[in-house]
């Protein structure tokens, strides 16, 4: 009998395990786990806009809700629900006219059928978009690193808490991180080697990206950067002949290698002129080959959402709309590129005007945007925004193996055992789309951030150069359990997660907030508190976009993200349940802590008290009469304010979820935390 023989010292025990059995399983843990975490979640802020205006397309071929993000994302995700039974809002209607993307949505989710029901479906087409991100990490991880490296990939994609937050919501992050992604990798390999496959690969990759979103143009200076080497340093350059030999020897004749720099410039020249007619032509395609948003101009009063400049009445036309729209927050009209280019592409009709028009609207709504960060609300972008949220958003474990990798490439040069153009790529990429949004003037979330996360996957996966000595295996095997562990602990909680360094996902509201820890996802869970407390009268200040009563609680309404007419809360006994942006005051300056630290406000406050609770005197004026009414209509407007902005320097009795603070307060309570 022959004994089997020891493995090589090198030989680790996944080498011996095909991959064409490990890739799947690790993506069917991916899909588990984005499946349990997504069925419990609520539909967040984002959602009702995208899900909404994504059916709007299929529904009826019109686009004038929410231009300001491109369709595919939206189309890919509603694309099942032409196959779900569901009921259509009325075109008639007037939320339909003004193009009012929330009133449509919370029509057609909450009253005229199940919504929930809808999104299950939705988010199922976003999964599969995160597994594919997933898959093209250990592809690319291994072209460039290696087997061992790209298994390394797979885990940290696969257990990444960033990639599941995102990665299974209606929204537009995780598709452009993943078009990106595949451009990037296209563009390497085209700038190899020239094939009818790989030019439609880079073409659709970037045609797609473009539909994604509109911050698509900074995957050009990679694109570029790659294509200045292969011009100037003149690596192999092969355009595929479309004759072969009947040799299956003669290589030349399957190939043209191009060595002179003027042939290789309009060959790239040409390249290029290709992805540009290939991604103009996909966006008319989108769009349904119709400049005007409008399936039918019979309407002349259709409008699209609008961003009011400072003292100045809503346009009530397209044409002021959009006379609004190329002007700055104070009126003046709008410089730089953008503006340039939408004003030049509207007058001679280059591009859709909704296309034309959602570029607009999302260049002026980065003006001035609130965003929160550690216990300060501003208006405008700061540069340590991205870097804070990346460092305390981001697993541990994964900057550890990032600095390993980093390590491991400068160590050895030789680690890469594929090609140095994409890797320039992904590089470049990580560095001009890191520089644009530190400096952008929008910090609302570490979600924009998804695009860098791919490549940096990759780099993560490098560590696996660690794994030929004992203590690297030790180490890098500790850190990929330390990243489950991380990972099991925060499902199925993966949007409110926070590492270990910024004290966990309780701590969080101190250094963010919206889409970082709240965007609505908790009404689902707050619906079965309810129904396990049902003699506890719930108030709420809510932060998302679904209607709570909805969800078949009963409540009373605190101020709110949305102006909510229906049920407002009395000041009373009861159990106020907050979300964590509102009790932050991001976009409510009453609730925030600069607005109260103004002693000129806090007097106001105590005076407009003294007012309301003043009686009518016998033989009072009608204009005295006048002002008591307006202060005690401004001071019960600005009481439960009072009440958020105290109820922030106390902790809550109890969490649901993580976003939803609940306070269970007496009469007593409320009286003292709004008094004067």
């Amino acid at each position: 009998m022959t004994l089997p023989s020891r493995p090589s010292t090198d030989e680790l025990w996944f080498d011996r395990i095909p991959h064409g059995l490990l890739v799947p399983v690790a993506l069917a843990v991916t899909a588990v786990l984005a499946f349990t975490s997504y069925v419990g979640d609520s539909i967040t802020a984002d959602e009702m806009s995208h899900l909404t205006s994504g059916m709007s397309y299929l529904q009826t071929g019109d686009f004038r809700l929410a231009p300001d993000h491109p369709p595919l994302p939206k189309l890919w995700a509603a694309l099942p629900l032409l196959f779900v039974d569901h009921a259509w809002p009325d075109a008639a209607s007037d939320a339909w006219r003004r193009g009012d993307v929330w009133r449509v949505g919370e029509n057609w989710l909450f009253e005229l059928n199940d919504g929930e029901r809808l999104l299950v479906f939705a988010r199922g087409m976003v999964v599969l978009l995160l597994l594919a991100v997933c898959t093209t990490a250990y592809a690319v991880t291994r072209s460039l690193l290696g087997r061992r490296a790209a298994l390394v990939a797979l885990a940290v994609a696969t257990l990444s808490p960033t990639l599941l937050a995102h990665g299974c919501l209606v929204t537009t992050d995780l598709p452009l991180a993943l078009f990106s992604f595949l451009a990037l990798l296209a563009a390497a390999r085209t700038l190899q080697r020239v094939t009818g496959l790989r030019l439609l690969g880079l073409a659709g990759a970037t045609a797609a990206a473009s539909l994604s979103k509109f911050s698509w143009p900074l995957l050009l200076p990679p694109m570029l950067l790659m294509a200045a080497v292969v011009i100037f340093r003149e690596p192999p350059f092969e355009i595929a002949r479309w004759r072969v030999s009947r040799s299956p020897t003669d290589a030349s004749a399957k190939s043209l290698r191009l060595t002179g720099r003027p042939l290789r410039v309009a060959a790239v020249s040409a390249i290029a002129l290709f992805v540009a007619v290939v991604v103009w032509l996909s966006i008319w395609t989108c769009y349904g080959w119709r400049f005007s948003p409008f399936r039918t101009m019979a309407n002349g009063s259709a409008m699209m959402v609008t961003i009011r400049d400072t003292g100045r009445a809503p346009p009530k036309t397209m044409d002021e709309a959009w006379e609004t729209i190329l002007h700055d927050l104070e009126g003046r009209p709008a410089r730089g590129l953008v503006a340039a280019f939408v004003r030049g592409a509207r007058e001679h009709r280059l591009l859709p005007e909704a296309y034309l028009y959602g570029l607009a609207y999302t260049r002026k709504s980065t003006l001035r945007r609130p965003s929160y960060l550690l216990g300060r609300v501003r208006s405008t972008g700061r540069a340590e925004y991205f870097p804070i949220a990346f460092a305390i958003k981001t697993p541990v474990a994964m900057m550890v193996l990032l600095a390993a990798g980093t390590v491991a490439l400068a160590r050895r040069r030789s680690v890469l055992v594929g090609d140095n153009l994409l890797a320039i790529g992904l590089a470049a990429f990580v560095c001009v789309y890191g520089y644009v949004t530190v400096t952008a003037g929008i910090n609302i979330g570490h979600r924009h951030l998804l695009p860098l996360y791919p490549p940096l996957i990759v780099l993560a996966g490098a560590a696996a150069g660690w794994l030929g000595h004992r203590a690297g295996r030790w180490l890098t095997g500790a850190l990929l359990l330390w990243l489950a562990v991380t990972n099991l602990a925060a499902h199925p909680h993966y949007l409110s997660y926070f590492n270990e360094l910024s004290g966990g996902p309780d701590k969080g509201h101190l250094y963010l907030a919206d889409s970082n820890i709240d965007w609505g996802q908790d009404l689902k869970r707050l619906a079965r508190y309810a129904k396990q407390h049902p003699h506890e009268r719930i108030k709420l200040a809510y932060f998302g976009s679904a209607p709570p009563w909805h969800y078949g609680f009963e409540c009373e309404m605190l101020p709110s993200y949305k102006p909510v007419d229906r049920f407002p809360a009395k000041l009373s006994e009861g159990t106020y349940v907050i979300s964590v942006t509102q009790l932050l005051g991001v976009y409510d300056r009453y609730v925030g802590e600069a607005f109260w630290a103004n002693p000129a406000n806090t007097r106001a406050y105590a005076r407009l008290a003294e007012l309301a609770a003043a009686p009518a005197s016998p033989g009072e004026s009608r204009a005295a009469r006048t002002q008591r009414e307006r202060a005690r209509k401004q001071f019960q407007q600005l009481r439960p304010r009072r009440l958020l902005s105290r109820l922030r320097e106390r902790d809550p009795d109890q969490r649901i979820g993580q976003s939803l603070f609940v306070f269970h307060l007496s009469q007593a309570d409320v009286d003292r935390l709004t008094q004067p």
